[in-house]
């Protein structure tokens, strides 16, 4: 009786299915993802050493461009007074519990920096942080 050898088995993983689900996966995202881009003006943020990264989750962010215009979230403003207005309607709770940004260029006027402030101060809003970019 002549006895053969048993050859070793040769295992062997079918990917074609793993590819499909994949591409699935990458189409799937690529249809439902969404790409934010940063509207309102134009900022170069000016430069310290001594920030700290602040992670809020309710923030709002008050820009202030070099000319001395101003937007709110990425809306533009034609006038402190029509930010008062805007921002007079944020009732105590949120005065209290926002995060004020303000985002001034490296030439806004020191005038209007500080009147925003000031605005922001004589309506009840307590926190309030200034924007620097690192220095590298």
């Amino acid at each position: 009786m002549k006895l053969r050898k048993n050859e070793p088995l040769k295992f062997s993983i079918d990917i074609s299915s793993l590819v499909d689900v994949l591409f699935t996966l990458l189409i799937f995202f690529s249809l439902t993802s969404t790409f934010v881009k940063e509207t309102g003006l134009k900022v170069e943020l000016p430069s310290a050493s001594s920030g700290t990264p602040i992670v809020s989750p309710e923030k709002y962010e008050v820009s202030i461009g070099a000319s001395g215009n101003i937007s709110l979230n990425g809306v533009e403003i034609d006038s402190t007074e029509e930010m008062k207005n805007i921002l007079s309607k944020f009732d105590t709770g949120m005065r209290l519990k926002y995060l004020m940004v303000i985002k001034a260029d490296t030439a806004t006027p020191h005038g209007r920096v500080t009147e925003v402030l000031d605005i922001l101060k004589t309506l009840g809003f307590e926190n309030i942080a200034v924007a620097t970019r690192s220095k590298k």
